[in-house]
């Protein structure tokens, strides 16, 4: 007997199918027999779930801010089956102790498939890291931000020549940060200006040697584009906020790179069809961190549970195609990362999500981050209904199963050797 069958899913073709699922894996698309379990879709639409490139869950000494099992459990009901996280943590993923300890507590208490990946730092064991099963490295962080210090110019040029050697992945932070304190949300935009976005990327381009994986994340102008030579990624908040839309000191809008003007958000999402990845970046603090004065109030948002409702409400207003969000959220990722894409044919891993038929009004309070905030109140959002990972019905009708999730690992792990 087939362990589950979702019933009367609508295809992203317009096909009304049941999907039968054994063992976590697609058996067959279209009428379905016997199973253990049958959860009828009602004619919603059932599309691949998410892989989120670009997530921070915190835990540990950060737990008050976000844990493997908060932040899991938003992304379930966000619609995202896998999420990355980065290795700006305390403590940092500079060791293999550091990372076996963090890949215990994922292991435990994760309710989707993750990766974590390894710092690049001066003190980075990057041999080391990549035997134990790092997914990737960095976000290496070419200028400061939450967590994470500013690399000398010498330790990105030796690291990148060791992480290409090894030709692992590594993604970028690229800043450059002007002097002097920011009292708003302009200010802390052009204290970190798209100038000096541009300027990053070209010098770690300059530093990487012929053959380097670059990946550079939350890109947030549409200037900068051109200027990029391999993939990089564009977070929701850049194109769905700008600090014109907003008080001058609001701090729940504060991250890097900042927020910038209506205008250029508008010129981001007119090119929306360039960006290959779309990313989070959640990076949740506690409400009484962010309540702090502008200045000293820490960088950074939840927003693994509400990138692809708000994508998905995009879609039902044709801001943009379905095939442009499965592109930029299941595809691309997964290529990037060098692990298989979920689709929806026999054989393929069941991680898909069914999408209500109608948007709601997006609500801190009945999100799921431990943080209990969104930049995003008020807004509409297209929640999925159900999110199945690894054939577990992860998130059902208010309610969340563990067991599907994976952990996922670089490939070089059992042959750690560099390129000759």
């Amino acid at each position: 007997m087939t362990e589950l069958i979702l019933s009367n899913a609508r295809m992203p073709d317009g096909r009304i199918a049941d999907i039968s699922i054994d063992q976590g894996i697609i058996t067959h698309i279209g009428s379905s027999g016997h199973a253990e379990r049958v959860i009828n879709c009602r004619n919603r639409l059932c599309i691949p779930a998410a892989t989120d490139i670009h997530v921070h869950m915190r835990d540990g000494s950060q737990a008050a801010k976000e844990t493997w099992k908060t932040g899991t459990q938003a992304a379930a009901a966000g619609g995202v089956a896998t999420v990355v996280d980065q290795p700006n943590t305390i403590p940092p993923m500079e060791s293999v102790e550091n990372f076996t300890k963090r890949v215990s507590l994922a292991s435990k208490e994760s309710f989707c498939h993750f990766g974590i990946n390894g710092s690049v730092t001066e003190n980075a064991d990057i041999p080391g890291l990549i035997q134990a099963g790092v997914l990737a490295f960095g976000e290496m962080f070419a200028a400061p931000s939450s967590y994470g210090n500013a690399l000398t110019v010498d330790v990105i040029r030796d690291s990148l020549k060791i992480l290409a050697d090894y030709n692992m992945l590594v993604t970028v932070h690229a800043e450059e940060v002007k002097d002097g304190e920011v009292h708003s949300l302009a200010e802390h935009s052009h204290s970190r200006p798209i100038s000096g976005e541009l300027k990053t990327i070209r010098l770690v381009q300059d530093l990487a040697p012929s053959g380097a994986k670059l990946h550079i994340c939350h890109v947030s102008s549409a200037e900068v584009f051109d200027t990029i030579k391999g993939s990089f990624e564009v977070a929701p908040h850049h194109l769905f906020l700008s600090y014109e839309e907003t008080t001058p000191e609001n701090t729940f809008w504060k991250m890097n790179p900042p927020l910038r003007s209506k205008k250029e958000r508008l010129l981001l999402m007119e090119n929306v069809s360039k960006i290959p990845v779309i990313a989070s970046d959640h990076a949740p603090h506690t409400i009484q961190e962010k309540s702090q004065a502008f200045s000293a109030a820490p960088s950074g948002i939840p927003g693994v549970e509400t990138m692809l409702p708000l994508l998905m409400n995009a879609v039902a207003e044709r801001k943009i195609t379905l095939d442009d969000v499965l592109a930029k959220t299941v595809t691309n990722p997964c290529s990037i990362l060098g692990i298989p894409a979920p689709s929806l044919t026999p054989g393929s891993r069941a991680d898909f999500a069914v999408y209500a038929d109608t948007p709601v009004k997006i609500s801190g309070e009945s999100l799921h981050s431990r943080c209990g905030w969104t930049p995003y109140e008020g807004m509409p959002g297209l929640f999925p209904t159900t999110t199945v990972i690894g054939g577990v019905s992860a998130w059902h009708d208010g309610e969340f199963t563990r067991g599907g999730g994976r952990m996922w690992s670089n490939t070089h792990a059992s042959q750690l050797r560099r390129k000759e």
